[in-house]
């Protein structure tokens, strides 16, 4: 190395259980910030689990008895680690999935990795791997960044009202306490983490940044798929005003909200269409049929290509979010958002928490959560706007999309933190 040149890390381990490659099914965001770093010249292993819900398990390779299958996907070199196959929702299975996890990513680490590595970036869920990075960055002498993509066990505690004086949840706060102290650096997805963090302990607060979810163009890039939804927008009649929603329906997505306001704007012109699947689909419609709710149309899970294709047909998007969660002061980073921005349509965000992203893309507003009627008044507002403003909103939000949040631009901001770590 020549003299007082800075050490630039090469090597860079991305540790996450439901990381995934497009191999396998839907890719994640540690793929993409993978794949970026090494376009920027890096060497990434990408290390994840069979055991993840991101993955198609009709694409997955036959393991038999082996614990590993080793893999390339756009220059990324991975290693997927065996697991038990597990499904949506919190329970024992996916809790031992953890430790099986953790007990072969440290196997592998230790006696089958062939480079070690600069820098180790340990991403949540689940923040057991902050321990096992932990252990590992003393073994090699390495950097180590605890990446934070949802808060636990405060998350727990919060949304299933689990007692923070529980056995189990006092050993997730004394893993995420070491992970924080462990850490050279700890990216936060969410604006508002280091208020967090501060609260574990102000000495950790100095290393926070903040990177979101971001967009990988090259998703989008020559896209020509047809629309499959085109038939059933143009069959409409008397021009009403849509309002969309695409994602996961199930307890914490709130869908419920949207029904409620659905019920209270039957009588006018409105339409709302919610694409998604999720284990609380099959009640959701039911609530609608029972409530007559005609102008209410559910359509299925749909790849993420579709995704964007059908909120295109939407005035107006929703996102609400549960309303007595106080976790959400320290800000949410959702990958909705970022089909919504791209989609081209202003966005109604219902959260109480630290606002980001939409409003400073000025692409729709923030109202409070958990208040059906204020909802349905602030739709009602919407749909009463001049058109050229919603199409303004609308552009702002792919426009501050696209010059901000791709994982190209993203990556950049990454590294920055990473070299910085070697700066003396």
């Amino acid at each position: 190395m020549e003299p007082n040149k800075p050490f630039r890390p090469h090597v860079i381990w991305y540790v996450s259980k439901y990381a995934n490659a497009p191999l396998f099914g839907t890719p994640t965001r540690q793929f993409f910030f993978s794949k970026y770093m090494v376009k920027k010249g890096r060497k990434v292993f990408l290390i994840c689990s069979r055991s993840s819900h991101s993955s198609n398990y009709e694409q997955l390779p036959d393991f038999g008895w082996k614990n590993e299958h080793r893999f390339s996907c756009d220059g990324v070199e991975g290693i997927m680690l065996n697991g038990a196959h597990i499904k949506y929702g919190f329970n024992l299975k996916r809790i031992i999935s953890w430790f099986v996890f953790e007990g072969r990513f440290l196997y592998w680490s230790l006696f089958k990795a062939k480079e070690k590595p600069d820098v180790i970036i340990a991403s949540s869920l689940s923040i057991l791997t902050f321990l096992s990075a932990s252990i590992l960055k003393w073994k090699f002498r390495c950097k180590l960044i605890t990446e934070v993509r949802d808060i636990w066990p405060l998350t727990i505690i919060e949304s299933k009202k689990w007692s923070p004086k529980n056995p189990f949840i006092r050993f997730l706060s004394y893993v995420e306490k070491v992970g924080y102290k462990q850490a050279d650096a700890i990216i936060g997805t969410m604006s508002n983490l280091v208020e967090h963090v501060k609260k574990i302990s102000a000495d950790y607060s100095g290393k926070v940044f903040y990177i979101p979810m971001g967009l990988d163009t090259d998703l989008i890039a020559g896209s020509d798929s047809k629309d499959p939804y085109a038939s059933f927008f143009s069959s409409l009649s008397g021009a009403p005003f849509i309002v969309g929603y695409a994602g996961t329906i199930g307890q914490a997505n709130c869908v419920d909200q949207i029904i409620e306001s659905a019920k209270l704007l039957k009588d006018e012109n409105i339409l709302f269409v919610i694409m998604g699947g999720g284990p609380l689909k099959e009640r959701i419609v039911e609530e609608a049929r029972k409530a007559r709710l005609a102008k209410v149309h559910f359509f299925d899970k749909a790849p993420k290509k579709m995704v964007t294709i059908f909120l295109k047909h939407a005035d107006l998007l929703l996102n609400p979010w549960m309303g007595d969660v106080t976790i959400y002061r320290y800000g949410v980073s959702p990958n909705k958002w970022i089909d919504y921005m791209l989609s081209e349509k202003p966005v109604l965000v219902a959260l109480n928490g630290h606002y980001s992203i939409i409003n400073d893309a000025e692409c729709g507003k923030f109202i409070e959560s958990n208040n059906p009627e204020l909802m349905a008044k602030e739709i009602l507002n919407f749909s009463r706007m001049d058109p050229a403003l919603l199409k303004q909103m609308g552009e702002n939000g792919k426009r501050y999309l696209l010059n901000n949040l791709t994982y190209d631009r993203l990556t950049d901001r990454y590294l920055e933190v990473i070299d910085g770590l070697f700066k003396e």
